[in-house]
């Protein structure tokens, strides 16, 4: 399904204790599919209840790069994104993006 130059990076965080993810999961989570050499996002999946917060999501990560775009997808989720997980979410965003740098040797 994926093409041999691609890797899958997840991200996590823990979510407020009043959000129903945490009683769910535990964790917040969020998977990517991205491009080795340019970090550009093919695919996402996160562990949030509703699939319009998902589908959300993707919309507003898809085609950018964790490599090069973390500032504006930061910003992104900052100005668009109103749950509880708003927070996590960015978490989960740095947490990948550092662990991509890390596995692509650039940190």
């Amino acid at each position: 399904m994926y093409k041999d130059d691609t890797i899958l990076v997840v991200g996590q965080a823990k979510p407020s204790k009043e959000d129903a993810i945490y009683s769910l999961h535990g964790e917040f989570y969020v998977s990517f599919v991205v491009e080795r050499a340019t970090g550009k996002i093919l695919d996402l999946e996160c562990n949030t209840i509703l699939s319009v917060t998902r589908n959300f999501v993707v919309s507003m990560l898809l085609g950018k790069s964790l490599k090069t775009d973390l500032d504006e997808m930061q910003q992104s989720i900052r100005e668009r994104y109103f749950a509880l997980t708003q927070k996590p979410l960015i978490a989960c965003l740095k947490d990948a993006h550092n662990r991509y740098m890390m596995v692509t040797g650039q940190k």
